[in-house]
């Protein structure tokens, strides 16, 4: 029982025109340079060309995957215990305490933690999830507070525990709702894991970083350009 279904079924097309952009953009160096030869003199570095670019993506996907698969839990688990008889008394003063958490920007809580955990892929992380917990908690609580309570009433009335409500209708039934708070979390997640770079976490931040540095938008491009279609493609596939 659920009314969701994955966007990749419905956008496969779109996807795949985005995916194997996504593969030449990274991989073929003198198309690429050649397309932003159109745009910028040639006499100027057009391509971050210190490492491949590939090895800026698989940092950055990895950074994503951490970050979202512990926000999923953690934004997943917290919207169950507000929406639990435990919970609910202080629905509103958890979501506020994390609105106040989606307010923080993600490179402050990275500057923050640097001192304590040290440069690298660990303050990047702790920002990330601190920042994308948010959209799961609250599409979590929105989605099973849309479910009919007549819905509800009626598998009570087959004598459903209150898991198997849970599991078997609530659930399923916020399915929509909650990877629509998945899909916003993960878009998030693509485009702030860019600010990674300046802690030395890597990722595709570290091209537009070097192309702000030098005042070379051609650069900036080319590792932008990767972190938009990784987006767009989070955004058509889930």
């Amino acid at each position: 029982m659920t009314g969701y279904a994955p966007g990749l079924l419905r956008h496969w097309k779109s996807v795949t025109v985005l995916v194997l952009a996504l593969l030449v953009w990274t991989f073929y160096t003198p198309a690429v340079k050649a397309f932003l030869g159109l745009f910028f003199s040639k006499s100027e570095r057009l391509v971050y060309d210190r490492s491949p670019l590939w090895s800026f993506l698989l940092e950055h996907v990895m950074l994503v995957a951490i970050a979202g698969v512990a926000a999923v839990i953690i934004g997943g688990l917290g919207g169950l215990l507000v929406m639990s008889p435990l919970g609910r008394p202080f629905r509103g003063v958890i979501l506020r305490l994390a609105n106040l958490g989606q307010a923080v920007p993600s490179v402050a809580i990275m500057a923050i933690a640097v001192p304590a955990v040290g440069y690298g892929s660990e303050p990047v992380l702790l920002a990330l999830v601190i920042y994308s917990v948010l959209p799961v908690m609250v599409n979590v609580v929105a989605g099973i507070s849309a479910v009919p309570g007549a819905v509800v009433e009626a598998g009570k009335g087959m004598g459903m525990t209150r898991r198997d409500r849970l599991l078997q209708i609530e659930l399923p039934l916020a399915m929509p709702v909650i990877m629509t708070g998945v899909r916003t979390m993960l878009v998030i997640l693509i485009s702030a894991a860019t600010l990674g770079a300046v802690v030395g976490a890597g990722g595709l931040g570290v091209p537009i970083m070097s192309g702000i540095g030098a005042l070379n938008n051609s650069v900036v491009i080319h590792g932008a350009v990767p972190a938009i279609l990784l987006a767009l493609i989070a955004d058509r596939a889930l």
